[in-house]
């Protein structure tokens, strides 16, 4: 069933891990600002989004229907953009879900990759059991908990983009040569 899944080269293991590790410090050292920053993120991607929909809402061969649909995902997007900036709390409750529920599948992803082809390639199925194992207890904390608090939020993220991090580049760095680390998520 999951033959499919993708494998990382050992270097981009390693620099996807790094990235991890980074970022997952950056949650940990400022996690007020770090979670404010994701909403307020959140606001310019809707608004970009709205943007461009509004640019393709007079493009060439486009049906009736089609432009409502465009109008009516404008006004969602403007609409969601307003809400995240009028109440970052609540925006970001819903983004706590929304990371737990992606932690989830990542998890469960990395727990089938490990008994698949792709970790006996490599030799060893602890570390995909580890990261899975890792990455479903910090969507289920962050899908029971959302209202936690935007910090105790940025730690628990960070703390498992760091843990995240690490057991990449420890299975980079444990992976042959010539070999490919095991990579469900893309």
């Amino acid at each position: 069933m999951f033959t499919q899944l993708s494998s990382l080269t050992r270097s981009h293991a390693a620099l996807r891990g790094i990235l991890a590790l980074v970022l997952g410090v950056v949650f940990l050292l400022w996690p007020g600002v770090t979670v404010g920053v994701a909403v307020a993120l959140f606001a310019v991607f809707c608004f970009v989004d709205a943007i461009v929909a509004s640019s393709q809402l007079f493009s060439s061969g486009r049906s009736a229907g089609d432009r409502i649909l465009q109008v009516l995902r404008m006004v969602v997007d403007i609409a969601a953009a307003l809400v995240a900036i009028a109440y970052p709390g609540p925006t970001a409750e819903v983004l706590t879900v929304i990371i737990g529920v992606c932690a989830i599948v990542i998890g469960i992803l990395e727990l089938a990759a490990s008994g698949g082809p792709l970790a006996k390639a490599v030799g060893s199925s602890g570390l995909a059991v580890l990261a899975g194992v890792l990455s479903i207890i910090a969507g289920v904390l962050l899908i029971i908990w959302p209202d936690i608090g935007v910090v105790t939020l940025a730690v628990i993220v960070g703390a498992y983009l760091a843990a995240y991090g690490v057991v990449l580049l420890v299975s980079a760095a444990t992976t042959p040569k010539g070999r490919t680390v095991p990579s469900p998520a893309g």
